[in-house]
């Protein structure tokens, strides 16, 4: 998941109530304690196996891509969304 700004939010607050999630860990890449650039929690199943992962992007950390990341989506096709379209389903 992109957050516009996420290092400029209160972002430990996710990291914090992320913990409380059940098994699996939590890593983070951060500037400071309360401004994370990146973290991620993996979902572990009854066994412990990994389920998924969620990974939170500060989209101001993409700083490499050529254009503003809403310029960059306005060159996409429609159905370049299908990800997105089944998700709002």
């Amino acid at each position: 998941m992109f957050f516009h700004n996420l290092s400029g939010y209160d972002a430990y607050l996710f990291v914090k109530n992320l913990n409380s999630m059940g098994e699996g860990n939590i890593d983070c890449i951060c500037n400071t304690e309360e401004k994370y650039i990146s973290f991620s929690k993996s979902i572990q199943d009854e066994e412990g196996k990994l389920k998924y992962k969620l990974r939170f992007l500060d989209s101001f950390s993409f700083k490499f891509m050529a254009s503003y990341l809403e310029k960059l989506v306005n060159n996409l096709k429609s159905e370049q969304f299908e990800n997105i379209k089944n998700s709002l389903m």
